[in-house]
């Protein structure tokens, strides 16, 4: 451990041991010189080595020794992956509730076509069943318009017999009556609207399926459009929260098996450490340019490779 580490650990300001010098330019000369000698041979200075805000081990100190420093990392590492698995579970959580959404909407939507297409059975029968029930009351009008305009016995017996035309009482209409036109007549008229009153039924029918199958639709398109922005929603959280997450995982995976190598020498240094994290960390944010900040910080927190002031 060096001078300056020793002093820290035991609670002392290594300012204070600093050698002092009267004048502004003698004290700054003289705690540059100070903090040189408080390296080991061939260290950098504090300035280059370190933000001066932080402190960091030299690099020639050992990873194990009283303090198995690679123990205390591979703990620390390994709370920090679970919070990584922790958070990537949190927006599972919401992934899911929104897949499960979207296979409602799935479903929902199969189920409306099934309907649109019973729909549009139905209504080319409705359409066919008007069309008859039309045809009917068109046929009995031309067949009562064909008797008037004979206005023959013969052809008003036929017209009576084809639609068995009855007089109020329920008595059959005779053909040789004087007023045979104008029961028969009436007969026609109600017999005619009855037929159309059923075709009328039967296009009611029709337009209403038509209109149904226009609001499934509508629904559908709905449906699809909310299913659009939740698959746009969990694309999203994909790729810029849980990708980067695992990126960072992979991270501290990849230092959790190198520490663990280290571990088995008790040579290894912390210099050892910093020159292959920064190495990889270099490498590693290149393929990975999406891992969050705070987790390379955080490497290199655990590695002991300088910080800016911001993150010290």
């Amino acid at each position: 451990m060096s001078d300056v580490q020793k002093e820290l650990s035991q609670g002392v300001d290594p300012m204070t041991c600093l050698p002092q010098t009267e004048g502004a330019n003698g004290s700054e000369l003289g705690m540059k010189n100070s903090i040189l000698e408080s390296y080991h041979l061939g260290e950098a200075s504090t300035a280059n080595l370190v933000d001066p805000a932080a402190f960091l081990p030299a690099n020639n100190d050992r990873l194990v020794g009283s303090v198995n420093v690679v123990e205390k990392l591979l703990f620390e590492v390994g709370i920090f992956i679970e919070a990584e698995v922790s958070m990537i579970q949190k927006h599972q959580k919401k992934i899911s509730f929104w897949e499960e959404r979207i296979e409602k909407n799935r479903a929902h939507i199969l189920q409306n076509e099934q309907q649109m297409r019973q729909n549009s059975t139905d209504a080319i029968y409705d359409k066919k069943n008007r069309n008859y029930w039309y045809g009917r009351a068109e046929e009995v009008e031309t067949d009562y318009a064909h008797a008037e305009v004979a206005d023959r016995l013969q052809d008003w017996a036929w017209l009576i017999k084809k639609y068995g035309l009855k007089n109020a009482d329920g008595t059959e209409i005779n053909a040789g009556s004087a007023c045979v036109e104008e029961l028969c007549n009436g007969e026609i008229k109600n017999l005619s609207a009855e037929y159309r009153g059923t075709g009328d039924k039967y296009e009611n029918a029709r337009k209403d399926k038509e209109t149904d199958n226009s609001r499934l639709v509508k629904e559908n398109a709905k449906l699809h459009n909310s299913n659009d922005v939740l698959q746009g929603y969990t694309s999203s959280t994909y790729t810029n929260e849980i990708e980067p997450l695992q990126d960072g995982i992979l991270l501290f995976k990849e230092l959790s098996a190198k520490l663990k190598v280290l571990g088995q020498n008790s040579q290894a240094t912390y210099g050892e450490m910093r020159i292959w994290a920064e190495h990889f960390l270099n490498d590693f944010v290149k393929t990975n340019s999406r891992v969050p900040q705070a987790v390379v910080t955080q490497f290199r927190i655990l590695t002991s490779i300088p910080l800016p002031p911001e993150y010290c």
